[in-house]
């Protein structure tokens, strides 16, 4: 099969930036409307803490841990390279992912949904270094990741309504570009740190 080139906006680098950006603008404005208009413990019971409820069951260090691993790269990251795989108009799906995570963050913050822990017990200086080096880096780690399988566009549609996609390559015909494969590693080792360290916190050894 012949592959054609799939429609990729600017550098690893710079995609890294925009979601970057977007995600913590998003965040921003989320975690400000889950603060002022919606009440404390929100999304507590929700779907979307459900894994980390499952996660606080376990009940020793190493469990907790691969639970977190389980979830985190073998679920949030591999939708988002499967999001990846799919593109309307050269644009991929996964560029979306970004701005789910921005609003969901924000809104499990500012409404303190937090399934294991209660930010309130944190002062401002405490809670942002453990923000900072926990679900920070883990979602930075996301970002990383989408951003370097971007070149995964399998699956194009010609519109946002089309059903069924055209299939334009074989996934082993896609190559990622050396900076790629860097920011691949580099976003499966942040979301590592990042979940060894929420373990530890989850655990009282921070």
């Amino acid at each position: 099969m012949n592959t054609p080139q799939v429609h990729v906006s600017g550098s690893v680098y710079s995609r890294i930036l925009w979601f970057y950006g977007i995600y913590t603008l998003l965040a921003n404005a989320a975690f400000l409307i889950g603060y002022y208009w919606l009440p404390e413990g929100f999304l507590r019971g929700s779907p979307m803490t459900a894994p980390a409820r499952v996660v606080g069951e376990a009940q020793t260090f190493l469990g907790q841990l691969g639970l977190t691993l389980l979830f985190n790269l073998g679920a949030v990251a591999v939708s988002s390279i499967v999001m990846n795989s799919q593109q309307v108009k050269g644009i991929s799906l996964g560029y979306l992912y970004p701005l789910f995570l921005g609003v969901f963050s924000g809104l499990i913050t500012g409404t303190n949904s937090f399934a294991a822990s209660d930010i309130t017990q944190y002062n401002v200086r405490d809670g942002m270094a453990l923000a900072l080096s926990i679900g920070n880096l883990e979602m930075l780690g996301y970002l990383f990741i989408i951003a370097a399988t971007v070149m995964f566009g399998v699956y194009q549609y010609r519109s946002w309504w089309q059903l069924k996609p055209t299939k334009v390559m074989n996934l082993r015909d896609v190559r990622l570009s050396k900076s790629e494969i860097v920011c691949l590693v580099i976003g499966i080792l942040l979301i590592i740190f990042g979940a060894f360290r929420e373990t530890l916190m989850a655990f009282n050894m921070l």
